[in-house]
């Protein structure tokens, strides 16, 4: 089983089970779902299930890099959720966040709009900003961190994956692309994004 959700493009959710099919159909679809072009550049989330072993996940990650396609975060689960009582793991805020606004959700979030100057957003999972992030962002905030933050203009008071936290100096230009901040070595550092 496989499901494609575009958190918003370049960043897609993916979630793969081998729960009632077998390796080479799920990899089939995936080949035939990631046909389109609409895909290349783009960021992945890749969520598994405990069905889903390491050969076959890096089998459909070097599927994924063969198309332009990179993988910023694996999140291995139990079981997929299906039950409507279940929460969701991402939650979408539909706007900006003012000065002294705080969210908070046990999964990803996605900002669809700009995160000022003393806005705080934390996340179990993932950040993606649509805007820009001008205010507190921690990722992975029960000690993930693999977890990532994207912004279409990351211009932080404070970034915070896990337990690795950077400033953004002051004299710092401003970015002219959006960019995805992960640790690396210990330290947070940040890639510029095409297409966002």
């Amino acid at each position: 089983m496989i499901k494609i959700k575009g958190l918003t493009l370049p960043v897609v959710s993916i979630s793969l089970s081998l729960e009632g099919t077998t390796k080479e159909v799920l990899i089939n679809e995936l080949v035939d779902k990631l046909h389109s072009q609409v895909f290349q550049n783009s960021y992945f989330l890749i969520e598994t299930d405990n069905t889903v072993d390491k050969d076959t996940l890096k089998h459909i990650k070097n599927i994924l890099e063969n198309k332009n396609i990179k993988s910023i975060k694996t999140i291995e689960k139990s079981v997929i959720p299906t039950t409507k009582n279940t929460q969701k793991r991402l939650m979408i805020v539909g706007k900006n966040l003012r000065s002294g606004q705080y969210i908070e959700h046990n999964g990803d979030i996605l900002i669809l709009g700009d995160v000022n100057e003393g806005a705080t957003v934390i996340a179990a999972g993932n950040i993606v900003v649509m805007g820009a992030l001008r205010g507190i962002a921690h990722a992975g905030a029960i000690g993930d961190d693999s977890c990532v933050i994207v912004a279409k203009k990351m211009i932080p008071q404070q970034l915070r994956i896990a337990q690795f936290i950077a400033i953004k100096s002051e004299d710092d230009e401003e970015p002219q692309v959006a960019e995805l901040a992960k640790v690396i070595d210990n330290n947070i550092i940040l890639e510029p994004i095409g297409g966002f």
